[in-house]
C-alpha cells in the first residue's frame, strides 16, 4: 500500500499484538478476524443488543425493512429471539465486487530462491533456516502464488549465518530515495545504514562462495534479534510494523535486490517462532508477486491528483486501500494456515477465489464457510447533513446459520492517527437496532437477503486532509462487518472468531467533480478498465 497508509496495528495470535508496514505484515484489517482476544474494529461486538433503540423505517424516505428469500424472508429478530434455521444456497447471491489485484507492470519474481539471514542473537536461528529452505517448494506457496507467479522447481533455499550480535539501531532511508525527506527517521544519523548493510552482507556471502550473485530472483530475508530496532522511511519495528519489504541495488549498480525484514516483535513468548514465519511468509509472497512495492502485483488505485482519469476498478478498490489492502499479503492479514510440522503461515489473496465468489485467502480450511454482505456502491456522493439509503445484499458461498451486520464510521478509526473524534457517519439499520455502544447493528441475515442502512454525512471529510491524513482523496469511510455471533464464548463475548467486512465511502459533490466522478458515484460492479501506471513509487506492505 502506499507509504501515506502505511501504519495499523493488527492482532494475530493470542495474547500477541504485532504491527505492519510498508511492503510487511500485519492483520486484523477486518477480511477475517483471528483468534486473537481483542476485537480488530475496535469496539465491543458481544451479542447482546438488549441496550438498542430500534430504527424506525418510517422516519425515513424508504420504509422497506428486510427483504430476501428463503425462510428468513422480512424477519427481523427481537432480543432474545432466536434466528432461522440454516440457509441452503444454490450458489453465492449476487453482490459486489471484491478488491481488484492487478499486475500494474513491475518486476514479478518467478520461481525466486530464497536466502535467509540469521545473526549471532536471533532466536530460533535454525528453524528460521529450515523454514527458508523449504518455503518456496512448499505446496503453500504454490497455491498462494497460482495466480502470480511461476512456481515450478524453485531453488533450494539458502542460508548465512552472521557471526556478529545485531546492532541496537538500522536505519532503512530506502536506498537514498527517502534521505533527507520527512518520511524518513529523524534518527536516521544515529543508526547503522541498513540498505549498506544488507548490501555489504549479501557480498561478503558471495565472496565466501555461500551464496550464489544476485540474479534480480532472489529474496533475502533478514531476521533480526529482540535487541536491534529497524527504522527509517517505514517508522520503528515492533510500533509501526512487524515485517516489510523492499528492494535496492547491488553494488555492481545494476543488479536489484528484493529484501525482507523481519524482527522479533513477539521477544520472550510462546509466539516468538509463529509471529517470525507468520510475518515472513506474508513478506517472502509480496517479494515475489511485487518485488518493488506496488509496481508489480497490487491494488491498482491512483495517486490523486496526479491522475486526470481514475478508472472505474481504481475507485472501487479506493475503500478498500483506506481499510488496509494493497498487495496480497495485506489484503488476508488476521488469517493463518498450519503446514505440515505445525509451522504458522498466513494465508493470501487469490484473485481466482475472490472472482468466484469464495474466500479470497487461500488455502480455506475445509468446512469453512464465506459469508459478507456487500453495498451497492463503493462510492456515493453527499452533501454535509444529507441523508440516503445503502442497499446491502448478503451472500455466502455455502450452507449455513444466519448473521448480523453491524454498520461503523470507520473514518474515526483512521482519525485516532491525529488523536481526532469527530464523527463523519451516521449510520442505522432500517429495522435494526443502534446499541448502546453506538454500533448500528441488524440480525438474521443470510444468502440473498437484503438490508438497508440509512448513512448521514455529519462532516465534511476535507477537514482530514486539514489535519494531516491524506487518503486518496477527501472521504468518509464506512465499513460493513458480518459477525457470526455464535462463536462467540461467555469468557469472550466481544470476539469475533468468525468475521468479514466490506467498506464503502462518502464524498462531497466538490471532490467528486474535481475527480470526475457524476453526482451517482459508483456501483459496484465490473466494467471495462483503463490501465494506468506511473513510474512513481508507491509502496505497500
Amino acid at each position: 500500500m502506499r507509504l501515506t497508509r502505511l501504519l495499523r496495528v493488527l492482532p494475530f495470535l493470542p495474547g500477541l499484538a504485532l504491527a505492519a508496514a510498508c511492503g510487511g505484515s500485519s492483520n486484523g484489517n477486518g477480511n477475517a478476524a483471528s483468534d486473537a482476544g481483542a476485537d480488530a474494529r475496535g469496539f465491543d461486538a458481544s451479542a447482546g443488543q438488549d441496550s438498542g433503540a430500534p430504527v424506525d423505517a418510517s422516519s425515513h424516505d424508504s420504509g422497506a425493512t428486510l427483504d430476501g428469500g428463503g425462510a428468513d424472508t422480512g424477519l427481523v429478530v427481537a432480543d432474545g429471539g432466536a434466528c432461522p434455521g440454516v440457509n441452503v444456497p444454490g450458489a453465492a447471491a449476487t453482490h459486489g465486487n471484491p478488491p481488484n489485484v492487478s499486475n500494474l507492470g513491475g518486476p514479478v519474481l518467478h520461481s525466486p530462491r530464497i536466502v535467509t539471514f540469521t545473526f549471532a542473537d536471533t532466536p530460533n536461528a535454525a528453524a528460521l533456516q529450515a523454514f527458508g529452505a523449504s518455503i518456496a517448494s512448499s505446496a503453500w506457496f504454490a497455491q498462494t502464488m497460482g495466480d502470480y507467479t511461476t512456481t515450478s522447481a524453485p531453488p533450494l533455499g539458502l542460508s548465512v549465518a552472521l557471526t556478529a550480535n545485531g546492532d541496537p539501531t538500522y536505519v532503512d532511508d530506502g536506498d537514498g530515495l527517502f534521505a533527507g525527506d520527512a518520511g524518513a527517521d529523524a534518527a536516521a544519523s544515529a543508526g547503522t545504514d541498513l540498505n549498506a548493510f544488507i548490501n555489504t552482507s549479501i557480498a561478503n556471502a558471495v565472496a565466501a562462495t555461500t551464496i550464489p550473485a544476485p540474479d534480480g530472483n532472489t529474496v533475502y530475508a533478514f531476521y533480526f534479534p529482540p535487541s536491534s530496532t529497524i527504522t527509517g522511511f517505514v517508522g520503528q519495528s515492533c510500533q509501526a510494523y512487524g515485517g516489510y519489504h523492499f528492494n535496492q541495488v547491488y553494488g555492481d549498480g545494476t543488479t536489484p535486490i528484493y529484501y525482507a525484514i523481519i524482527p522479533d516483535c513477539a521477544q520472550g513468548t510462546a509466539y516468538e517462532l509463529q509471529a517470525a514465519t507468520l510475518a515472513a511468509s506474508h513478506e517472502i509472497d509480496e517479494a515475489s508477486s511485487d518485488p518493488a512495492p506496488n509496481t508489480g502485483w497490487s491494488l491498482d488505485v491512483t495517486p490523486y491528483p496526479e491522475d486526470a482519469g481514475t478508472s472505474t476498478v481504481e475507485f472501487r478498490n479506493d475503500p478498500w486501500l483506506s481499510l488496509g489492502y494493497g498487495e496480497i499479503g495485506d489484503n488476508c492479514e488476521g488469517t493463518d494456515w498450519t503446514l505440515d510440522g505445525g509451522t504458522l503461515v498466513q494465508r493470501i489473496w487469490s484473485n481466482t477465489s475472490a472472482s468466484a465468489g469464495h474466500d479470497p485467502c487461500v488455502p480455506v480450511p475445509s468446512g469453512e464457510s464465506y459469508f459478507n454482505a456487500s453495498p451497492d456502491k463503493a462510492v456515493y456522493v453527499a452533501s454535509v447533513g444529507d441523508t440516503f439509503t445503502i442497499d446491502v445484499t448478503a451472500f455466502t458461498d455455502a450452507p449455513r446459520a444466519s448473521w448480523q451486520l453491524d454498520a461503523v464510521d470507520y473514518t474515526q478509526q483512521l482519525e485516532a492517527q491525529a488523536g481526532l473524534t469527530t464523527p463523519y457517519l451516521k449510520l442505522e439499520w432500517v429495522g435494526g437496532v443502534v446499541r448502546s455502544d453506538g454500533i448500528a447493528s441488524v440480525t438474521c441475515m443470510n444468502n440473498g437477503m437484503h438490508a438497508q442502512l440509512q448513512v448521514t454525512l455529519l462532516a465534511d471529510p476535507a477537514a482530514l486532509q486539514a489535519a494531516g491524513l491524506v487518503l486518496t482523496w477527501p472521504q468518509a469511510l464506512g465499513a460493513i462487518y458480518s459477525l457470526d455471533l455464535s462463536q462467540q464464548t461467555a469468557a469472550e463475548p466481544g470476539q469475533d472468531t468468525a468475521a468479514y467486512t466490506w467498506p464503502f465511502e462518502v464524498v462531497t459533490p466538490a471532490i467528486a467533480a474535481q475527480i470526475g466522478l457524476g453526482s451517482s458515484g459508483v456501483s459496484d460492479a465490473i466494467k471495462p478498465r483503463k490501465r494506468f501506471w506511473a513510474p512513481v513509487p508507491r509502496f505497500g506492505r
